[in-house]
């Protein structure tokens, strides 16, 4: 897309991109977004577990949450997805700096009314989080229509947004050129632990198993 007034980059602006396919692929990849919006008491940030079906966002929350009330009445709102894949040493403390990947996206959310399809949707996020989960010999129970009562699904354009990298060195200075001190980049990841079953699970079901291709657990 082209850039909005909301979108365009300031500061930086060649880490910028407004390629959908790439923004698609941070949202995906991220486990969680926060969402921003404003209220008679001042700005509010709220994390929350998301999905992206097509070119629309699904976000959910208590049903009779302040995010979900705001939200719903027709509120903007920007939601971000940033994932940290290091941080950036350089010889002068002022290039220090983070290596990450970060997807903005403003617009307005619809809230899911009719309850089976606001239980459905429920289901996909949890589908989005632990791929099979739903389905096959050891599935969990999928959300009901009165459990979905409680809690609220919200779908949203992806229509305006931009994503910003931030990737290799520190930009050190000429003059810093003779600082004996480290400088590079340190990569982070993110490492699954060993799942720990509850005491009634035991070791009755298989546990689900990471797959760094989707970067999700996936249900045996």
């Amino acid at each position: 897309m082209s850039p909005t007034p909301r979108t365009t980059a300031n500061r930086y602006p060649e880490r910028v991109t407004y390629d959908r396919e790439d923004v698609y692929a941070i949202l995906d990849e991220a486990l969680a977004v926060h969402v921003g919006f404003t209220t008679d008491l001042g700005p509010v940030v709220i994390p929350t577990l998301h999905m992206r079906v097509g070119d629309q966002l699904l976000l959910h929350g208590s049903a009779f949450g302040r995010f979900i009330r705001t939200a719903a009445s027709g509120a903007p709102l920007c939601v971000t997805a940033t994932l940290i894949d290091g941080v950036i040493l350089g010889r002068a403390s002022s290039h220090h700096s983070a290596a990450y990947r970060s997807a903005m996206v403003f617009g307005r959310a619809t809230a899911i009314e009719d309850p089976q399809e606001r239980a459905d949707a429920l289901a996909q996020v949890v589908e989005s989080v632990i791929p099979g989960r739903l389905s096959g010999p050891h599935a969990a129970r999928r959300p009901s229509v009165e459990e979905a009562e409680y809690t609220a699904c919200l779908t949203m354009p992806i229509e305006e947004f931009s994503m910003k990298v931030r990737a290799g060195f520190a930009r050190d200075e000429p003059k810093d050129d003779g600082v004996e001190s480290w400088a590079g980049w340190i990569p982070l990841t993110t490492t699954p632990g060993t799942p720990v079953p509850d005491t009634l699970t035991g070791d009755r079901f298989p546990a689900p198993a990471y797959d760094p291709s989707i970067h999700r657990f996936r249900q045996n």
